[in-house]
């Protein structure tokens, strides 16, 4: 599948960029002034960059109007002028079923496509399963030269995509939770920070016996989160049960339903995703526990359906919008020719409801 910003067949060297919104709110990008101008975005990008192309009377309509709307060239769009295609790779190796159900993903890719649009870029998106095809993609779209540099998720133990695009010299940024010196380009989340928002909140309400229900435990994002919880809620006087799941809806729900029947309930239930903690909390309404009377029940990763469900889940606000124009705009600016590899990510945020309550 392959999504596209505003760019245009034979204007690959526009140079987009951001201003503050414009009277109804739009933040002006260069398609914005070949529009007003009835021009082509070829002949707006000739002019703001100074090249040939243009007559003088031209070129400073595009000028005076850049500066009567408040447009300044993009940095990171600047510099991806001079790279070979304007597009950015993203290979997801999960099975689409979930992916198209998962928020994390569908609001990271919305953020990375809404960043593209501004800067005139384009994406090429491809899902595979999870057996060693995503690297046969990231080999071919190298040697195609189809894209400029790739997004990775999902960083495991042992990556093998991380040095199979260092020897094919291709950037890439991995969104992750950890800054190894790798010579690659990271967007570095900081989970310390959620983690202890998390246990803080549950320590307050009196919880001292909680389960969590994670991702694989091959993910280093989920390693790491195992890790910082298991060290935080010692100090915190909290027991964790740690349990492996696979971010699935039924998933999470035969782990809620099988700590929540066994012997020593927790109090409270942290799932690794939106998706599982809905489905606990259909597990509880079966079961006839109340929820937050009985038990709570949290998410690491806040969405919609946190926020619509009954009652309304306490998540991990992880700002995936924001990590994804983050992470695009990194990449943009890696092949562009940028030294600095790691940008920090938007930090997470608690979003408290009514799913979390105190130890009666």
């Amino acid at each position: 599948m392959t999504t596209t910003g505003s760019l245009a067949n034979g204007e690959a060297d526009g140079t987009a960029g951001s201003a503050a919104p414009d009277k109804r709110g739009h933040r002006v990008t260069i398609s914005d002034l070949a529009r007003q101008l009835q021009i082509s975005k070829a002949s707006v990008s000739y002019a703001l960059n100074g090249r040939a192309g243009v007559s003088d009377e031209t070129r400073q309509r595009v000028l005076d109007l850049a500066e009567e709307l408040g447009f300044h060239p993009n940095s990171a769009a600047v510099a991806l002028s001079a790279s070979r295609t304007r597009t950015i790779g993203i290979v997801i190796a999960r099975d689409p079923t979930l992916i198209s159900t998962e928020a994390f993903y569908m609001r990271t890719l919305v953020g990375i496509e809404q960043y593209l649009n501004e800067v005139d870029s384009s994406l090429l998106l491809r899902l595979t399963g999870e057996n060693g095809e995503d690297l046969d993609v990231l080999r071919r779209w190298s040697r195609q030269g189809r894209v400029d540099g790739f997004v990775l998720f999902d960083e495991h133990q042992n990556d093998p995509r991380i040095p199979l695009l260092k020897e094919l010299g291709v950037p890439c940024v991995v969104v992750s939770s950890n800054a190894p010196d790798d010579g690659v380009g990271r967007l570095i989340s900081q989970p310390e920070e959620t983690v202890t928002l998390l246990l803080d909140h549950l320590a307050e309400l009196g919880h001292r016996d909680i389960a969590h229900v994670s991702g694989p435990f091959h993910f280093i994002h989920e390693q790491l989160r195992v890790q910082l919880l298991r060290e935080h809620a010692a100090a915190r006087g909290i027991t964790v049960r740690h349990i492996e799941g696979n971010y699935r809806y039924d998933d999470g729900a035969d782990h809620t339903r099988r700590l929540l029947t066994g012997p020593d309930r927790p109090t409270a239930v942290v799932l690794g995703n939106d998706l599982m903690a809905v489905a606990a909390l259909r597990v509880t309404a079966e079961l006839g526990i109340d929820v937050p009377g009985e038990v709570s029940i949290l998410a690491w990763d806040d969405s919609p359906l946190c926020e619509l469900a009954g009652p309304g889940i306490t998540a991990v606000d992880q700002q995936t919008m924001e990590r994804g124009r983050a992470a695009a705009d990194l990449l943009l600016r890696l092949a562009g020719g940028q030294q600095q590899l790691h940008l920090e990510a938007p930090p997470g945020l608690l979003r408290i409801r009514t799913s979390s309550g105190p130890v009666i």
